[in-house]
């Protein structure tokens, strides 16, 4: 006995000290952002670290490719200088855009500082055109107009051979950085680096021209060859820069996410679809509908599912989602006049809902005087062509009956003309309703644990009569969980189970619902008949 009572306390003292699902769910959610925030500074670190070592190298390439550039009077080896000191200062500026990059999103960068990248990636290729351009003029100068004549050795050849060496360690740093982290200055800069590799290759062999054949101008065609590579490249990647900086949704991209919501359930005409790149994460934002019937969480959920399922497919995305409520082909009647009460404003709930077919245009006024009738008759009489057509057709006009639910301190008249309002706008929406009867209902003032009624022992006296009810109705095999309580304002309230009878006088296996619903309504019946309670709730079970 002992040790139950302590494992109880135990177990109470687990249950009292046990994280909630929200705190668990609000710590992961946490853990999941340090992880993101650790894994994108470890990203910019490594980003960093490359573009350091580049522009080591570059500067240090740069004073030897320039020194051995005027010693020996060539033009190529001279614009591989130009090219190592533009490669120099596209490092510096890639390196204050990664550091740019890494700042959070605030109040005037909303979207965060992405585009830097791109920026940057611009602001290089307009350098390499630069270059490209004075390259050109030089080289065209010197084979037309100008006779210079380079001095070329051995020792300048091993620079360029060099060069291209470090170009190509570069260019593979570079670029598989730039695809790791999807960075187009990385990318930009890579670029730089196996231009400036091919480049060093021409200037090699213009060099070697120069040199056995005796051939002054083919360092300057060489030279051209250099701006010709580069020019080819800059314009590669200029037109992805620009393509980013104009919005430009990424190729296939829109056909992805197309395919990717469609086949989600409740998700319906996906539209209004823009993809945009800032730096290496990919915005997409959409519209999908669903139907007007589904409640504010279904539909976030479901809009959440599309925001998941998109995320999964672009792994460095963002997506927002906006939900359209749209009337669906199986929407019913009954769900619409649903959804026009939720909007009305001093409604509360509405239920019972039932409607008739209007077999004719006059039966409504059976019951009123005589002169009212004479001329309600003659009224619709003019009207005939006009309401033939629609009593005849296949979709006969309808008379609406509900119970409308207001707070019970509504003043008669207000709540009058809300139901009026109320009504205008069932026939304005739905045009087959002709006629509604509305009985005005109070909800129930308890609304919190304060104002509930308590629970209390059922009666002897209570318990046999409602026992003896029970035991008169053919379809009840027997009742159990009977409960009985008083509300704040005077209520008498039973509540029950009971278990149905097949025809055989066992316990049933197989009802429909609506059978069930008569049987229970029967029984709930008889107890008020009974006991004079004020409502009654009674469910049912089957041996199921």
């Amino acid at each position: 006995m002992v040790n139950r009572k302590a494992a109880r306390y135990r177990h109470n003292y687990e249950c009292m000290h046990r994280p909630t699902r929200d705190e668990m769910t609000n710590s992961g959610i946490a853990g999941e952002e340090r992880k993101v925030e650790e894994k994108t500074k470890s990203a910019h670190q490594e980003k960093i670290k490359v573009v350091i070592i580049s522009i080591i190298a570059s500067f240090g390439l740069m004073i030897l490719k320039f020194s051995v550039g005027a010693l020996t009077n060539s033009l190529g080896i001279l614009s591989e200088g130009m090219n190592s000191g533009l490669d120099l200062i596209a490092g510096l500026v890639t390196l204050y855009t990664i550091r740019m990059v890494l700042r959070p999103s605030d109040l005037s960068f909303t979207y965060g500082y992405g585009k830097f990248e791109s920026l940057s990636s611009l602001a290089q290729i307009i350098l390499l055109l630069v270059v490209a351009s004075w390259v050109s003029y030089e080289a065209v100068n010197r084979i037309f107009f100008e006779d210079v004549r380079p001095e070329i050795s051995i020792f300048s050849i091993l620079i360029m051979f060099v060069s291209i060496g470090i170009d190509y360690g570069r260019s593979r740093a570079l670029y598989r950085a730039a695809r790791k982290f999807d960075s187009q200055a990385l990318e930009a800069d890579g670029l730089h680096f196996r231009a400036d590799m091919f480049s060093s290759a021409i200037v090699v062999a213009g060099l070697l021209v120069v040199l056995l054949f005796g051939i002054p101008n083919a360092d300057a065609y060489a030279a051209l060859g250099v701006a010709a590579v580069i020019l080819y490249a800059s314009l590669g990647l200029g037109r992805r820069t620009l393509g980013v900086l104009l919005d430009k949704a990424p190729k296939g991209i829109y056909r992805q996410v197309i395919q990717a919501v469609s086949d989600l359930e409740g998700v319906t005409r996906p539209h209004n679809i823009r993809i945009r790149n800032i730096g290496s994460e990919t915005l997409v934002e959409m519209h999908i509908e669903v139907p007007r019937t589904f409640t504010h969480d279904r539909a976030h959920r479901v809009a959440t599912s599309v925001e998941q399922k998109i995320e999964n497919i672009l792994p460095s995305s963002k997506v927002l989602v906006h939900v359209d409520a749209t009337e669906s082909a199986n929407e019913t009647i009954f769900d619409k006049i649903r959804l026009i009460a939720a909007e009305t404003e001093g409604i509360r709930n509405v239920h019972s809902l039932h409607v008739s077919k209007i077999s004719s245009p006059l039966s409504a006024l059976a019951g009123t005087s005589l002169a009212f009738y004479q001329q309600q008759y003659y009224n619709a009489a003019l009207k005939v062509e006009e309401t033939k057509s629609v009593y005849d057709s296949n979709t006969p006009p309808l008379h609406l009956y509900l119970d409308v639910q207001m707070g019970p301190k509504l003043d008669l008249s207000i709540a009058h003309s809300i139901v009026d309002s109320f009504e205008m706008k069932l026939k304005k929406e739905i045009p087959q309703i002709k006629d509604i009867t509305t009985h005005l209902e109070i909800e129930s003032p308890v609304e919190d644990l304060r104002m509930a009624g308590t629970e209390k022992r059922i009666g002897r006296e209570q318990l046999m009569k409602i026992k003896e009810a029970m035991l008169s109705v053919d379809e009840v095999l027997d009742f159990k969980d009977i409960r009985v309580f008083d509300d704040v304002i005077g209520g008498h309230h039973i509540t029950l189970t009971i278990c149905l009878a097949s025809k055989n006088g066992t316990v049933a296996t197989s009802l429909t619902l609506e059978e069930a619903h008569k049987i229970a309504t029967k029984v709930q019946n008889m107890i008020i008949n009974c006991t004079g309670a004020t409502r009654v709730v009674v469910h049912t079970e089957t041996g199921s």
